[in-house]
C-alpha cells in the first residue's frame, strides 16, 4: 500500500499496521513455543553424570544399587551377565527426573528403553493396576459395606456423594475415605467436643484409646481429627467437607463436587 493510499484510506493503513504487528508476534510465539519444547525435552531426558557403586544387595530377580552420590534403584538381573560390584562406573539415563529408561556399567549400555517400550509398560502397569484395585475391592467389599451401615446419617451421606458424583469412587477410593470417616466418628465419640479433639491431635493419645494409630498416615490422622471437629460442632458439614484424598488426586477425580 502506497503512503498517498495510506494517507487517502487511514482505516486500510491501520489493518495494515496491526496484520504487521500480528505477524511478528506469531513469529516471536513460534520461537517461544520451539524453546519452551527443546528446553521441556532436555528435562524429559536427562544423563546422570558417572557414579560409582558403593553397594550392592542382591535379590532373586534384582540387585539393588547405591552410589557414592546417594542414588539408589533396582537393576533386573536380566540385563546382565557380570554381576555389579562395589567400584563400578554407573550412568542412568532418566526419564522426568526419576524413571530410569537406561544403564550404562562400565562404559557399557546395558539397555535403553524407546519411547513406545515406555509407554508400553506403562500402559502395563495401567492395566494392572486397575485389576488388583478391582480385586481389593471385592476381597474387602463385604467390611467396607458393614463400615458403611455403621455410620451415622451425614457420613453415609458423605459416601454416598461420592459415589454419585464418582462412578469409580467405590474401587478407588472408598476404602481410604470409610477409613477416615470411621476412626473420626472414633474420635468424636471419645473427645465429646472439638478442645478435645484439638488436644488429641496435639498428642494426648490416652483420650482415644482404641484409635488404630498404627494405621494411620498423616493425612488419614488430619483428615480423621478434621472431620470430627466437623461433626462435633457443625454436623451436616459432614457431607460437604472436603473429600479425603482430594489434595493427592483433585476434587474432580475424586468425586467431590457440588
Amino acid at each position: 500500500m502506497s503512503d498517498d493510499l495510506g494517507k487517502e484510506y487511514p482505516d486500510l493503513q491501520i489493518q495494515k499496521d496491526k496484520l504487521f504487528d500480528d505477524a511478528f508476534k506469531l513469529l516471536r510465539w513460534k520461537d517461544d513455543l520451539i524453546t519452551a519444547l527443546q528446553s521441556q525435552l532436555a528435562e524429559r531426558n536427562t544423563l546422570s553424570g558417572t557414579e560409582t557403586i558403593k553397594n550392592v544387595a542382591e535379590y532373586e530377580d534384582i540387585f539393588c544399587i547405591s552410589t557414592n552420590t546417594g542414588t539408589g534403584f533396582n537393576l533386573e538381573k536380566k540385563y546382565i551377565t557380570i554381576p555389579p560390584k562395589a567400584g563400578d562406573q554407573i550412568k542412568l539415563y532418566l526419564v522426568n527426573g526419576s524413571l530410569v529408561r537406561g544403564v550404562e556399567l562400565n562404559d557399557v549400555i546395558l539397555y535403553y528403553k524407546s519411547d513406545k517400550q515406555l509407554e508400553q509398560e506403562r500402559q502395563e502397569w495401567l492395566d494392572n493396576n486397575v485389576k488388583e484395585k478391582q480385586e481389593r475391592f471385592e476381597k474387602n467389599k463385604s467390611q467396607m459395606d458393614l463400615d458403611y451401615e455403621s455410620l451415622p446419617t451425614v457420613f453415609k451421606q458423605r459416601i454416598d456423594r461420592f459415589r454419585k458424583n464418582n462412578p469409580d469412587f467405590r474401587v478407588d477410593y472408598e476404602a481410604y475415605e470409610l477409613f477416615c470417616c470411621t476412626e473420626a466418628v472414633k474420635i468424636a465419640d471419645a473427645c465429646k467436643t472439638v478442645e478435645n479433639v484439638k488436644k488429641f491431635k496435639n498428642g494426648k493419645s490416652e483420650l482415644v484409646p482404641d484409635l488404630l494409630s498404627d494405621a494411620h498416615s498423616g493425612n488419614t490422622f488430619d483428615c480423621a481429627c478434621g472431620l470430627a471437629c466437623i461433626y462435633l460442632e457443625s454436623p451436616d458439614l459432614v457431607i460437604t467437607a472436603m473429600g479425603a484424598m482430594v489434595p493427592a488426586v483433585g476434587s474432580k477425580d475424586y468425586g467431590d463436587v457440588l
